[in-house]
């Protein structure tokens, strides 16, 4: 079968790029059964004529589309669904009777209601899809279909669930042939387009966050070696300096982060990598081996900047440890990103002074040591499913018919504004002035 893997527009064409990694991995599960195609729709600023010339001339039989978010984050009142829209609707006017399979991040979230706003999809995988996807394209008769799989019936949807896989530590490396990486490495500029996963699953229960619906709840490791392996030819093949590590927290369990950066010195990789680090698990004799390892950044996402803010958000920590956190990284001298929350519901007086001071404090301990840091502030996002947006729902302050499949935040007066005058207080603090 002549199968295309499309990654669907996800990102502003001036913007930073991120790798097509779950579309690459399918690649690789896929390889020898089928003749494939791939196409990156960020890659063009124009991408329709080209999408339009690519399924005249490849004329697949099936399209299998990656949508990766529904939208940029950040404050930002952008859809990204349009574009799912118009390239379903491209797709089945140039091949009407190719079959048409959507997942992905940013579709696994919205996947019932995705499917009833697009119509020209067939088949849409909710979760994980290295075995759903070999089965459907080997298959698409069904039913019956694997847990995950919406489709239609009788004019209705039905099916669903999340697909998810028992274990990770056979999982592939990605074919990186079928969506070469020069085009992103003239894009970035600043961070790394490349991710590697070295686990799947997120035991936290942080009330805003769906990783543990996209990814269950239950860590799942891949083998050190593969991962080893696919660092290995990132650097020597690739010729490649930077990559992120895209697991939900990278230094936990630590055992294995420890086993990585360990197997990194023994083969001699000199990589870069960046992640993301929980705070209260970071340890001096750690972040050492780290370092040694190749480490460039550190990304934090404590979220919430008091105590009450930590505990709405269900983090499991304590403002401490986060400044604890700060101190180790900042005496290392590492690059350290902080991702806060601002405005969250409850905020008063008391919580906005106590970000302050906790945002003063961070600030001196890293010029302390001549080490700044950069500061990340941004609203909440409202996602159905997570615990804080049914809690918000319960209390009345989110409209009962609030469409939350566009982009939508927690920001009410008389706060509204915050998150502005902490990048004011931050930028300030570190130019002087």
């Amino acid at each position: 079968m002549r199968v295309l893997l499309v990654q669907a527009v996800s990102a502003p064409f001036t913007g930073e790029l991120v790798y097509p990694l779950g579309l690459a991995r399918l690649a690789r599960v896929l390889a020898g059964r089928h003749q494939l195609a791939g196409m990156d729709l960020n890659l063009d600023p124009h991408p329709w004529p080209a999408l339009a010339a690519r399924l005249e001339d490849f004329r697949p039989q099936a399209v299998c589309i990656s949508f990766r978010n529904l939208d940029p984050l950040a404050g930002n009142h952008v859809s990204w669904l349009p574009q799912l829209q118009v390239l379903a609707r491209l797709v089945r006017r140039h091949r009407p009777r190719a079959l048409v399979i959507a997942g992905g991040p940013g579709f696994s979230l919205f996947a019932r209601r995705l499917m009833a706003e697009v119509p020209e999809l067939d088949l849409g995988v909710a979760g994980e899809a290295e075995q759903v996807l070999p089965a459907l394209l080997q298959d698409p008769a069904g039913p019956p279909y694997p847990a995950g799989v919406l489709y239609r019936r009788d004019g209705a949807l039905a099916g669903g669930g999340m697909s998810h896989l028992p274990e990770c530590r056979r999982l592939p490396s990605p074919d990186w042939g079928l969506f070469p990486l020069g085009p992103y490495r003239r894009r970035n500029r600043y961070v790394a387009f490349m991710g590697v996963e070295s686990k799947r699953g997120c035991p936290h229960r942080c009330s805003y966050c769906l990783y543990p619906v996209l990814q269950g709840g239950r860590v799942r490791l891949r083998s050190p070696r593969r991962v080893l392996d696919e660092l290995e030819a990132l650097q020597r093949e690739q010729g490649l300096e930077l990559v992120h590590f895209t697991d939900p927290v990278l230094n936990q369990p630590a055992a294995h982060l420890r086993a990585l950066c360990r197997g990194m010195l023994e083969r001699g990789l000199t990589l870069k990598w960046t992640g993301f680090f929980r705070e209260d698990s970071l340890t001096p004799a750690d972040l050492d081996l780290y370092q040694r390892a190749g480490l460039a950044a550190v990304y934090f996402s404590a979220d919430g900047a008091s105590a009450q803010a930590l505990a709405l958000l269900n983090k499991g920590l304590e403002p401490e440890q986060i400044l604890a956190a700060a101190r180790l990284v900042a005496r290392r001298k590492i690059l350290a990103v902080y991702h806060f929350l601002v405005n969250l519901p409850g905020e008063n007086r008391r919580t906005v002074d106590q970000g302050r001071r906790l945002l003063e404090t961070i600030m001196d301990i890293h010029q302390r040591h001549h080490a700044p840091p950069s500061m990340v502030f941004n609203n909440l996002r409202l996602y159905p499913g997570a615990p804080l947006t049914r809690r918000l729902l319960e209390q009345g302050l989110i409209p009962p018919d609030q469409d939350l499949l566009y982009p939508c935040y927690y920001n009410p007066p008389p706060w509204d504004g915050l998150r502005y005058q902490w990048e004011a207080l931050c930028l300030g603090r570190q130019v002087g002035a």
